[in-house]
């Protein structure tokens, strides 16, 4: 929540006498031993602990709560907890050199439907979208954008990061960190999802949505935790659609258009190059990237649309792709040209024309 909700719920919480290394309010225990603390990262509050003198606080809680859980962390370092399903609360300590920090968190058991039927991000997650303008975000889900190092759920070890591209302005990623048993709770929610490999060699599993046009995909992330990272994407067969002279994925068209009429209806997803557009859709189910479609400019209107789909690091998609042409656009002509094939796939208007980049695995799509 924020510090505003957090001040109006608790009118006590004040600023500290001296201001320390962190942003935090306090609030007046009426016990001299231990502070009452509220931290707060960029306006939101991000825990609530307390602050205990000396190190009797681990006696004084197990007389109180009985014994505690021993566990080991995401960085497998020991956690001494105590949890209640029934108060909705977990506090975890931590004894220092010379006081002990009490810290209270929501608590609810993680299980498979907190990732539910669908891929979908969860609670104001949903809302957002990758490259999303950073003031449009901040509106629709104030606390996991505000808190630059994430924000922890009342599910019990699950949470929320929105990473901003600060040169853009933009949102850049949306994940979640998860505790290590997620994997099998995924998996019972969402299926055993696809084994792939990132651009760096690494291992994940991925589950395209092809029903929410989400993508999750699990990776290893610090110690034993994961990272479940979120991004839009449109399958190919959305993206093309079944009609021969254009292309679904479109809000709009775009050829024969002028300039200024197609930023006014891409006005988020278009950037200049020179005196062609850069018109940028969400990446394929094969491809981690967005795909960027030119749009080459004659005089002030579009007059070509000029873009790849990559299949490199799947390898069975190239035939999908293909097959999705030929039921677009029928059987394709060949035309060699300096040792070069073009499939032609139209001669009407619009042309199109479609070429094997074998180089990167990728097809090239040109319509005009």
């Amino acid at each position: 929540m924020s510090v505003a909700e957090a001040k109006q719920l608790v009118p006590k919480l004040h600023e500290p006498d001296r201001k320390g290394v962190r942003d935090e309010l306090v609030l007046d225990s009426g016990v001299g031993d231990v502070t009452l603390t509220v931290r707060v990262d960029a306006g939101t509050v991000s825990s609530i602990v307390a602050i205990v003198q000396g190190h009797g606080a681990r006696e004084l809680l197990t007389r109180a709560w009985g014994e505690p859980q021993i566990a080991r962390d995401s960085l497998g370092q020991p956690e001494v907890t105590w949890a209640s399903e029934r108060t909705g609360w977990k506090v975890k300590l931590d004894c220092l050199e010379r006081n002990c920090l009490v810290e209270y968190m929501p608590y609810k058991v993680l299980t498979a439907d907190f990732f539910g039927a669908h891929v979908v991000p969860p609670g104001d997650l949903a809302k957002l979208r990758i490259g999303m303008k950073l003031a449009e975000a901040k509106a629709l889900a104030p606390g996991p954008v505000a808190a630059r190092q994430g924000l922890a759920t009342e599910v019990d070890g699950v949470r929320e990061f929105v990473t901003i591209d600060d040169r853009l302005g933009t949102v850049r990623s949306i994940y979640l960190n998860l505790p290590p048993h997620a994997e099998d709770l995924i998996a019972e929610a969402w299926g055993s999802g696809a084994d792939s490999t990132e651009p760096v060699g690494k291992a994940v599993k991925v589950w395209p949505d092809p029903e929410t046009g989400w993508r999750a995909t699990l990776r290893d992330a610090l110690g034993y935790s994961h990272d479940l990272a979120f991004e839009n994407y449109i399958p190919a067969a959305q993206l093309f659609g079944d009609q021969p002279d254009s292309l679904d994925g479109l809000r709009e068209p775009v050829l024969g258009k002028t300039v200024d009429e197609v930023k006014k209806v891409y006005k988020d997803e278009i950037t200049q190059q020179g005196k062609d557009l850069i018109l940028t859709l969400p990446p394929t189910e094969w491809d981690r990237f967005g795909t960027r479609l030119t749009l080459g400019v004659a005089g002030t209107k579009v007059h070509e649309i000029s873009f790849s789909v990559p299949w490199r690091g799947h390898p069975e998609a190239r035939d999908t792709l293909f097959e999705l042409f030929k039921h677009k656009w029928g059987e394709p002509k060949e035309v060699t040209d300096e040792g070069k094939t073009t499939l032609v796939f139209r001669d009407d208007d619009p042309h199109v024309e479609v070429r094997e980049d074998t180089e990167h695995g990728a097809w090239q799509i040109e319509i005009k």
